[in-house]
């Protein structure tokens, strides 16, 4: 009975090492929204619990966060916009906000590096997390940059718009208001127009067809956005004056066969300036008809996408207060299209 109960212990032992040895050596991949994380000296990994630790630096910059380091606490202090999260090494609290939480492991050193509970930390910052078992990939997203366009209001996609920090200026200038200074100094009729402004463009330039547009109207409309004497860098990286590049794009409408149908969700709570003034808005569009995707793909951003399918991004329009010369051609808007800033990727809207 003794050779039995041993030879039980030996297997229960093998199989244990065998696990352990597998869940060590099985390569884990980790995704934020889509992109592939970069782990350059540190890998993540399943630990005992079968929870995957991952680095607490590489994870949170990857979500935009910052991370702080007590060596004599032995603590990590997470902020991420107006989030603030704690963990302490060989504890299983986790602390948000100043809500103490408990997790099912713990955050540990190992090589020199601080491992954290990957579920725990980013569902902590808003995310959510999907895990790929056949893959052994880590899918994150934030919850904000889910969009189920079908079952969402107008008014839900406002709120989520809102929810996205702010973009930094590019000019050195630590400066950022929101839509109530903007209100305050401008008032209300103002903001309207402004944000109009945006929206508009944004509706004006990607709303087309090339089987029913009248090119002569369309040119008109567009030079409404645009001094005559400034120019325009295109994502195909070629310079060209606004007129020459209006009429360059009004013409390949119709050589390249281009029908896309675009709306620009926005309110006047979506304005706010870092220098210039930004309105920000959910871009939804389909692109129908084009007969050369890989012009369209270098011409702009946006056609980096598949025919017939939805697609979804956030976007800021930045507008900006140009002078008029006498010696200008056509009536300008009072604010003028200066640039188009992503705030999130394209996704296609499933």
């Amino acid at each position: 009975m003794r050779k039995v109960v041993n030879l039980i212990v030996v297997v229960i032992m093998l199989t244990t090492m065998m696990v352990i040895s597998v869940t060590a050596e099985t390569p884990v991949t980790v995704t934020v929204q889509g992109e592939t994380v970069d782990f350059p000296d540190a890998r993540p990994f399943i630990d005992a619990n079968n929870r995957t630790l991952v680095p607490i630096r590489f994870i949170t910059e990857a979500l935009g966060g910052q991370v702080s380091w007590d060596l004599d606490l032995q603590h990590a202090t997470i902020k991420y916009e107006s989030k603030v999260i704690e963990l302490v090494i060989n504890k299983k609290e986790i602390t948000v906000d100043g809500q103490v939480q408990v997790m099912d492991t713990q955050a540990i050193l190992k090589d020199s590096r601080t491992y954290v509970p990957v579920r725990f930390v980013t569902e902590a910052m808003g995310a959510n997390v999907e895990w790929d078992s056949t893959n052994s990939i880590v899918n994150i997203t934030l919850e904000r940059d889910i969009v189920d366009l079908e079952g969402m209001t107008n008014e839900k996609i406002i709120q989520q718009l809102l929810e996205y920090p702010y973009l930094e200026n590019n000019y050195g200038i630590d400066f950022m208001e929101d839509d109530e200074w903007l209100l305050d100094r401008y008032g209300h009729d103002k903001i309207n127009e402004f944000v109009g402004i945006g929206k508009s463009y944004m509706e004006t330039f990607y709303n087309v067809d090339y089987r029913t547009y009248d090119k002569a109207d369309y040119i008109e409309k567009l030079k409404w956005f645009f001094l005559e004497s400034s120019s325009w860098i295109a994502d195909d990286r070629i310079l060209r004056d606004s007129e020459d590049h209006i009429n360059y794009w009004a013409d390949m409408i119709t050589e390249k066969q281009i029908s896309m149908h675009t709306e620009f969700i926005t309110d006047e709570t979506c304005i706010y300036t870092n220098g210039p003034i930004l309105i920000r808005g959910r871009m939804n569009y389909i692109i129908e008809s084009c007969n050369d995707m890989e012009w369209l793909k270098k011409y702009t951003r946006y056609g980096n996408i598949e025919l017939g399918k939805k697609y979804t991004c956030v976007v800021d329009v930045e507008i900006t207060n140009s002078a008029r010369k006498e010696q200008e051609k056509w009536e300008t808007s009072e604010r003028l299209l200066s640039d188009e800033h992503f705030v999130t990727p394209i996704a296609e809207v499933k």
